[in-house]
């Protein structure tokens, strides 16, 4: 390799080259990670390394893994989990056709989440009635996840009853029973290359998707036409569901949209004119589900919205500076109350939340704080004031979730020019931020152990 380390150019040749593309705001840790990369692997030359790439599988995994986020576990996102055996699930479970329900877990990993799916559904009595696939773009992953047997770390925050229930745990290690196991098929996708749906191999008419943590790792052009083939490959009626910091995804796709309190929900609404007949090659009809359906419980009051519709946004910013000059007057109950008053009406807007969390967090509220921050970072994950004040929320609680909320408002800033003004907080530049983040990393690592800032 010629110069010092990889630039962006090669980071973002590499990118295309496994079907992945990043915003500018993560191009420098991107280079960073390719360059730990050709170090590890004794690749001088970013020619010969680009060469290899796509030829050599173990060379593709391991840059794949370098530049991405591995992390995940059972359960990972349990509002989310929540709003499926609440919501989801009993809605789908009352279709009259008898038809099995699909669901779709893309950007699968090591198939924590997948597999999740399954237990949640056996739980429901549903195991037998349910069609899981799962798809991820690193094949050194799937082999993981077709093994089905994990360690302690993927089950940390898993119920200890649920591993005596659904695994056979071996020196430390605890392997999934087999009949939970064969409900999931795992399939190789490249989500930034591959054309979707493809009912030929089972990928369409899907029910339910998650792709969570996985839209943060493309460019916008790439999001614009995911957001297509996501709605395209959900059945009538069928549900999305995306991660806090994934992008959004209504100005992309005629999503019906909806903010619940496990953050964005999609849905390709019923009687929608591009949506198709469900593909003749799957089971028309399975053993019906005689247990007692579930009583739905509904979303909350504020949670049903039509992203499409215009937000009134002279409406948002009056009352957004009435509440912030209650705040800056120490009248912060008051500036919560006319916070959540606001957001029953204008449920979309990013600053509301943003301001809720922040009055929440000056009474040391900060569950109910880290809730309305994660609502706003889903709105616009590019908001580096919520994503700080999301971090300083979570440290204690969840010092992993923290420091990737911080490292994304660090990288945000350290992409602008220093004194360039913050969103939303007033006063405070980039400069300024990325010294509080810088500050606050630190902080935790040294709580955790690790010297590595």
């Amino acid at each position: 390799m010629t110069g010092p380390a990889p630039s962006s150019n090669l980071a973002d040749q590499v990118a295309y080259r496994v079907g992945l593309s990043f915003p500018v705001s993560r191009k420098g840790a991107v280079a960073s990670a390719i360059a730990r990369l050709m170090t590890r692997r004794g690749i001088g030359d970013s020619r010969s390394f680009l060469d290899r790439l796509g030829l050599d599988e173990d060379l593709t995994d391991d840059a794949i893994a370098a530049i991405t986020v591995g992390e995940t576990h059972f359960f990972r996102g349990p509002d989310q989990f929540q709003l499926i055996r609440q919501t989801i699930l009993p809605e789908l479970r009352r279709r009259s056709d008898g038809s099995p329900v699909w669901i779709w877990s893309l950007g699968c990993a090591t198939g924590e989440e997948p597999y999740s799916l399954a237990i949640l559904c056996d739980q429901e009595g549903l195991l037998d009635d349910v069609r899981i696939r799962a798809a991820d773009i690193s094949r050194r992953a799937l082999v993981t996840a077709k093994a089905a047997e994990y360690g302690e770390w993927s089950l940390r925050k898993t119920d200890h009853k649920l591993k005596e229930r659904y695994f056979t745990s071996c020196e430390g290690r605890f392997r999934l029973h087999e009949r939970l196991r064969r409900q999931v098929d795992f399939a190789h996708v490249n989500l930034g290359a591959d054309e979707l749906p493809a009912a030929e191999r089972g990928l369409a008419d899907f029910d339910l998707i998650l792709c969570r943590n996985v839209l943060v790792y493309l460019d916008a052009s790439a999001v614009r036409r995911t957001a297509r083939q996501l709605f395209a490959c959900l059945a009538d009626g069928g549900w999305l569901l995306t991660a806090p910091t994934d992008p959004p995804l209504w100005k992309y796709a005629p999503f019906e949209t909806s903010v619940t309190p496990a953050g964005v929900v999609y849905r390709r609404m019923m009687g929608h004119p591009d949506t198709s007949k469900r593909s003749a090659s799957r089971v028309p009809s399975i053993r019906h589900q005689t247990k007692k359906p579930l009583a739905r419980i509904p979303p909350a009051r504020a949670c049903v919205t039509d992203a499409r519709k215009t937000l009134g946004d002279n409406a948002v910013r009056a009352i957004a500076q009435q509440i912030r000059s209650r705040f800056d007057i120490g009248e912060t109950r008051d500036a919560e109350r006319l916070a959540a008053q606001a957001i029953e009406s204008h449920p979309l807007s990013a600053e509301l939340h943003f301001l809720q969390g922040l009055s929440q967090m000056t009474h040391g509220e900060t569950d109910a704080a880290a809730a309305a921050l994660r609502r706003a970072v889903y709105l616009d994950s590019d908001l580096a004031a919520a994503q700080f004040f999301l971090g300083v929320c979570l440290k204690h609680r969840d010092p992993q979730a923290a420091l990737r909320a911080l490292e994304n408002a660090l990288l945000f800033c350290v992409a602008r020019p220093p004194r360039e003004r913050i969103a939303l907080i007033s006063g405070v530049t980039a400069g300024h931020l990325a010294e509080r983040a810088r500050r606050e990393i630190g902080e935790i690592r040294r709580h955790l152990g690790s010297e590595d800032l």
